[in-house]
């Protein structure tokens, strides 16, 4: 094969072209980039031209990858292609724009072409007039308008504002083909919310995940005896001996929670690390998370006569961020019955659709946080006639740092004892991303669709369900009898009375 037929085999090939490219490895040598098995099958994903969400271990590379695909697929253009590194600072896509260049200073030199612009933020090649670029979301750097082929964004999850750099992407690109890939940062974390959407058929991605038994390099001298843990785990994935014991001895090293963040088996793994998560998913081992559809009004129960219902409301300006959101629980049950959720109906009109289903819903008794827009909503509620708002004091509801450190212990312990069997998908999701501060405060992650919406509405309703009573005593189920009673035994060392009225 001659010279010419040999480069333009390679140039044809990404995986035999990628083989070409060095990277600085974790030692700090000149390495040539020899695509493991998960970066080949990225390389394949990205081939199909289709937009790719990656949700990766620590260990593939994804990073590295996706950037020697697209070095190679600008490189080969013939046409003045752009491929954009977008990152919220301007730094970080700086110095992911530094491996490329990496892979252009080494390239052998029968594949070398020339420049024709090099700086801290574009590699221009002269013939095509195809390039490289390293931008920002913000305004930082000036850059904020621009156009391009491919799009990569890596860390996705850890933006400060991601919305704002996926709307960014989306307005650059056109048809273009975008690339998201980040390891998991919290529950309920933006690349895990596109990632459900995705699951939903709510967004087209081309979804990927690569446990860490698909690595072939990951195993060790088989194990004689495997704990019941270990027999579970190799049953589930379909583990032999010599992967059960890579993996017993890097937990030896790491410990288990390490482990799944860095070694993830599924997706559960990546997102179950604890840290300073405030609801763990213990806390959530009699509750049956429930499918939810993507639409405004989601009703689990019909309204019953004879039962008690308290709603809570988060309420936003509805100018399509926050969502306005009502929930609505049962007294019988302690389940959630009723779940309205938008973002663009402004407080006045959630008045009106408040009263709706409080009077189906027997004229529940309605808790809405006073603060900012809560108050248009009191107001107007007010207005309409409706009076079966909790009030106490007084005094309406008032979110401080105390009253909701208060309403979310008061959740978590209705959880905890097994008293709330169900609720909607979207709202576990948002009750797991809460996280506790420094200082030892509930937190909702900034970067969260809605802002924790529906977790501050549930446990605004929970707030007083234990206050509203039913109308005789023989409506409250048995089983909730049953936990109440053995509750203030474990509590007082004494018993209670069978015909307590509640």
């Amino acid at each position: 094969m001659s010279r010419a037929a040999d480069v333009q085999r390679i140039l044809n090939n990404p995986v035999e072209f990628i083989k070409r490219l060095k990277i600085i490895n974790k030692t700090g040598k000149l390495v040539h980039l020899i695509p493991n098995r998960e970066q080949v099958d990225i390389i394949k994903a990205l081939e199909n031209g289709e937009a790719t969400l990656i949700l990766k271990g620590r260990q593939i590379g994804s990073s590295t990858i996706v950037g020697a695909y697209f070095f190679w697929k600008i490189y080969t253009s013939k046409e003045p292609a752009t491929f954009a590194i977008l990152s919220h600072k301007l730094q970080s896509a700086k110095h992911l724009l530094g491996m490329h260049k990496i892979f252009y200073d080494n390239l052998p030199n029968f594949l070398q072409k020339p420049l024709e612009v090099e700086n801290t933020t574009e590699i221009k090649f002269k013939d095509s007039g195809a390039k490289i670029i390293a931008v920002s979301a913000g305004a930082e750097g000036g850059i904020r308008s621009f156009t391009c082929s491919y799009l990569h964004i890596s860390e996705y999850a850890f933006s400060p504002n991601p919305e704002e750099l996926k709307a960014t992407a989306l307005n650059a690109l056109n048809d273009g083909q975008l690339v998201i890939e980040s390891t998991a940062n919290y529950f309920n974390d933006s690349l895990h919310q596109e990632w459900i959407k995705s699951l939903r058929g709510e967004a087209e991605w081309n979804a990927l995940f690569f446990p860490w038994f698909y690595h072939k390099e990951y195993r060790s001298s088989p194990v004689d005896q495997l704990s019941e843990e270990e027999e579970i785990i190799k049953a589930t994935f379909g583990l032999d001996l010599e992967q059960i014991a890579w993996r017993r001895k890097k937990i030896s090293k790491i410990g288990l929670d390490k482990f799944k963040r860095e070694f993830p088996a599924d997706i559960d793994d990546a997102y179950s690390q604890t840290g300073n998560v405030y609801f763990r998913k213990e806390e959530f081992e009699g509750t049956q998370i429930l499918p939810i559809e993507p639409i405004e009004w989601n009703a689990f129960a019909k309204p019953d006569k004879d039962d008690v219902y308290a709603i809570g409301v988060d309420v936003a300006a509805g100018v399509n961020r926050d969502y306005s959101v009502i929930y609505v629980v049962s007294k019988k049950t302690y389940n959630p019955v009723a779940l309205y959720r938008s973002k663009n109906i402004v407080p006045t009109a959630l008045a009106k659709r408040l009263q709706e289903i409080a009077i189906d819903y027997n004229n529940a008794m309605v808790l809405i946080e006073s603060n900012n827009f809560g108050n248009v909503v009191l107001n107007e509620l007010r207005h309409l006639g409706y009076y079966n708002i909790w009030k106490e004091a007084d005094k309406d509801w008032l979110t401080t740092v105390k009253s909701k450190t208060e309403m979310f212990e008061n959740l978590k312990s209705l959880l905890t004892d097994g008293y709330i069997g169900s609720m909607d998908m979207i709202t576990y999701s948002e009750l797991r991303a809460l996280q506790l501060n420094d200082r030892g405060l509930i937190e909702i992650p900034d970067n969260m669709d809605g802002h924790g919406d529906n977790a501050i509405a549930i446990a605004l309703a929970y707030v007083f369900i234990a206050k509203v009573n039913l109308k005789t005593k023989s409506y409250l189920p048995n089983w909730i009898h049953a936990k109440r009673i053995n509750k203030t035994v474990q509590n007082a060392g004494v018993g209670i009375g069978i015909n307590k009225r509640y």
